[in-house]
């Protein structure tokens, strides 16, 4: 009887894998559920809770060039437990919240600490403990396990608001990071980790020549940023644009649905078989996958099947951009200043990200769906291109 074998899976990925789900569950996806609860309580709108929401963002995505320019400093471990400890202090400081001023200040501050404990920290965190040769399929596994933050937090959340308040499950998401993540992330190998430790394999795809680097970047970074504001816009006002093509709240959710197991599906199709190309071509699938989700949800008939190819072709894309955020930037200027650049491509993305929702939310607002959804395509068009125009062959 031949024996199972498992997947050679390494420890900070797992390590990783977990603290991420925890990270985002309770720094971004919770507030979702708990934010009814949050503003009935403190007297306040639901879209002023959002706005506060929307500005702790940007402000995280201003911080973020700085968290990795840290990172590359003092190395990961360090980092991401120092920012365990300040998510900590943060979640119960927004427990405490007695108005909405408070209310803003403890969700800008909760914001500050995701670029020292989310992906962007996590993808250098597994290239200083694996290597370079090794941190493709790394980082893919990694974003597998990460995936399924929402699953476990938003019933999680709902279940913790209906039976204990939101003050008490922001107490409990406190109380995982100091007792989980803290101590998984104080696990990591040291920045000055030996050889023995870390794997020195070359890695299989060589870098950009320095004269093409600067023009490397500015593309990279274009189309990372047009591609990330697509998907924030699309993700926070998924059902108000499908309702404005006629669609029923309960279609838009049940179409919804599907995205999930897209995501999931790809990220492991790429875990099998992403090795055999360069991380370009991932993105470049990631993008036409966004331009034709936008492309079925414009031109097609607004019913309910037009909504599912929608969800699935935009969860393949988003499930791919995840991981293409870590091993493009690795393959194309190698593990020399990672964290920085990642720092400097995820201060543009995050900083128009939250921006993006509310300018789809006007949009839909002033004119007519169609001619709204349409300019949305053509921004994920425009990302497509850059990436393209990369100077990768």
């Amino acid at each position: 009887m031949h024996r199972l074998r498992m997947p050679d899976v390494p420890l900070p990925v797992i390590t990783l894998g977990v603290t991420q789900i925890i990270g985002f569950g309770t720094l971004y996806y919770a507030f979702s559920v708990a934010v009814p609860a949050i503003a009935a309580d403190l007297g306040i709108t639901l879209t002023f809770a959002y706005a506060g929401f929307s500005l702790a963002l940007l402000l995280s995505g201003v911080f973020a060039p700085f968290a990795g320019r840290l990172i590359d400093r003092f190395g990961a471990r360090p980092v991401m437990a120092a920012g365990s400890v300040l998510s900590a202090l943060a979640l119960v400081g927004l427990s405490q919240a007695p108005s909405g001023g408070w209310l803003i200040v403890a969700l800008v501050a909760l914001e500050l600490t995701a670029p020292l404990v989310l992906y962007d920290a996590a993808f250098s965190a597994v290239a200083q403990s694996v290597g370079a040769a090794r941190a493709r399929r790394a980082i893919t596994q990694m974003t597998l396990l990460g995936g399924f933050a929402s699953t476990v937090f938003w019933p999680c959340t709902l279940w913790l608001v209906e039976n204990w308040g939101w003050r008490a499950a922001y107490l409990v998401y406190a109380g995982l990071h100091l007792v989980v993540c803290l101590p998984l992330h104080a696990t990591l190998p040291r920045l000055s980790a030996s050889p023995a430790q870390v794997d020195s394999t070359p890695p299989r795809h060589a870098p950009l020549p320095p004269e093409a680097q600067r023009r490397g970047m500015i593309f990279l970074a274009l189309s990372f940023t047009l591609a990330g504001a697509v998907m924030s816009a699309m993700t926070a006002q998924w059902v108000p644009a499908l309702m404005a093509l006629g669609l029923a709240p309960a279609a838009a959710v049940t179409a919804g649905a599907l995205m999930g197991p897209a995501q999931v599906g790809v990220r492991v199709i790429e875990m099998t078989l992403g090795a055999r190309y360069h991380p370009v071509v991932t993105a470049l699938a990631s993008m036409v996958f966004l331009v034709l989700a936008m492309g079925v949800l414009v031109l097609g008939p607004a019913n309910l099947w037009t909504a599912m190819a929608f969800a699935v072709l935009f969860g393949l894309g988003q499930g791919l951009t995840s991981i293409v955020r870590g091993t493009l930037p690795l393959a194309l200027f190698g593990a020399g200043g990672f964290a920085a650049r990642l720092g400097k491509l995820a201060g543009l993305r995050m900083t128009l990200g939250a921006l993006a929702p509310l300018a789809l939310a006007g949009a839909l607002a002033v004119m007519e769906a169609r001619l709204a959804l349409a300019m949305t395509g053509a921004v994920a068009v425009l990302a497509l291109v850059a990436l393209w125009r990369m100077p990768w062959r």
